[in-house]
């Protein structure tokens, strides 16, 4: 975190904060300011501890993983970010945004034939009954083909509204103290998808198994800050130091299923609760609420095209320490007795511990990135 921290001291050092709501010089009484921006961010990446997909149990020396055990990163996301602000007198002002980074994917597959001399694949998992390593195949070769993917998707929402006190309410300087309310709200899904059909000349079968786990943290808490600027003709520097801390509140939901026809004379497919990961003893929603707190750093530099417009460009870091992402909330730990895909008779009921239970598992967060912009000021 040296990068974040080289930027405070940035921030303390020039007072320097937030282009949406002081982008022209001269007195905002009774003035309205609107802003509009791009935005293209980059996410810390979704942690995927567990191993979903090898070529073997995993303490067989030697074995490789495919998919899980890393992470995964949607890479660059665009968004965007509107402002609007009203000054009521010299000193005292109001102002709010809202922010959107839309959903965005990305995934990673392996495939095997299961022709003769091809890799099977495994999807390893801990026997919480026998208490040592295991694994179920999605190929086997010759028998039947396999294919695996893990999907990430992800989107973040945020919105404030404050109140500014202007301290140095003149000159080229302009130094303000912030105080409101912060929303946040970082929605994120993993999932995993296999098929496993037969080769000929076995029938024609279909066997879909399906196991996602969708977190989602929603942040309400009271924010303070300072803000300033700095004019310098029709240039002007601008950048914000924000602190918001309150209630975080904590969702996991997951769901899983196997559809096939192998039960059945391969006729129409049926639909049995549970995959491999996500089994009736976890399947559900899940929720708490605990303490977060989130710092914001914002930096600007920006152009007067004329009095009542102007552009500017910038860079925003945007913190939090306490939310769930969705890879970090699997458990290997299986009773495979509830499962109809890994015991493959349709009547399969849970005897014994009921594993994979749930547990919350936090992380941190962290989104930064370019911001591009449109100020009017009316």
């Amino acid at each position: 975190m040296r990068y974040a921290a080289a930027l405070v001291a940035l921030v303390l050092s020039l007072i320097v904060a937030d282009a949406a709501s002081a982008q022209t010089a001269g007195s905002d009484v009774g003035r309205f300011t609107v802003g509009a921006e791009a935005l293209l961010w980059w996410f810390k990446s979704s942690p995927t501890p567990v191993p979903a997909v090898t070529d073997g149990v995993l303490d067989q020396p030697g074995t490789r993983v495919f998919l899980g055990g890393d992470s995964l990163d949607t890479g660059a996301n665009p968004g965007f970010r509107v402002t609007a602000g009203y000054g009521l007198t010299e000193r005292w002002g109001i102002e709010g945004s809202f922010f959107y980074v839309p959903p965005r994917s990305t995934s990673r597959s392996v495939a095997s034939s299961g022709q003769p001399g091809s890799t099977d694949l495994i999807l390893p998992f801990f026997d919480a009954v026998n208490g040592f390593e295991s694994g179920t195949n999605i190929s086997q070769a010759p028998d039947f083909r396999g294919r695996a993917t893990e999907t990430l998707s992800n989107s973040l929402l945020g919105a404030e509204l404050n109140g500014s006190w202007a301290l140095m309410p003149g000159g080229p300087w302009r130094l303000d103290m912030l105080g409101g309310f912060r929303y946040l709200r970082l929605r994120e899904t993993y999932s995993l998808t296999t098929s496993s059909p037969f080769n000929p000349p076995n029938p024609q079968d279909i066997w879909h198994t399906s196991d996602e786990f969708e977190t989602t943290n929603n942040f309400y808490g009271v924010q303070v800050g300072a803000r300033a600027r700095f004019d310098w003709g029709r240039w002007f520097a601008t950048g914000a130091l924000k602190f918001g801390l309150g209630a975080m509140v904590q969702s996991v939901d997951i769901d899983g299923s196997l559809v096939t026809n192998d039960f059945n004379n391969f006729k129409a497919t049926q639909t049995f609760a549970g995959g491999y990961f996500a089994l009736p003893s976890n399947i559900g929603s899940h929720t708490r609420t605990v303490f977060a707190v989130v710092p914001e750093i914002g930096l600007n530099l920006g152009y007067r095209i004329t009095d009542w417009a102007s552009v500017f460009a910038g860079y925003t870091f945007l913190y939090t320490n306490n939310v769930v992402r969705p890879g970090k909330q699997i458990n290997r730990n299986i009773n495979a007795t509830q499962s109809v895909a890994i015991t493959e008779d349709p009547a399969a009921t849970l005897v014994g511990a009921a594993q994979p239970s749930f547990k919350f598992n936090s992380s941190d967060f962290w989104a930064q990135g370019l911001n591009v912009g449109l100020a009017l000021r009316f």
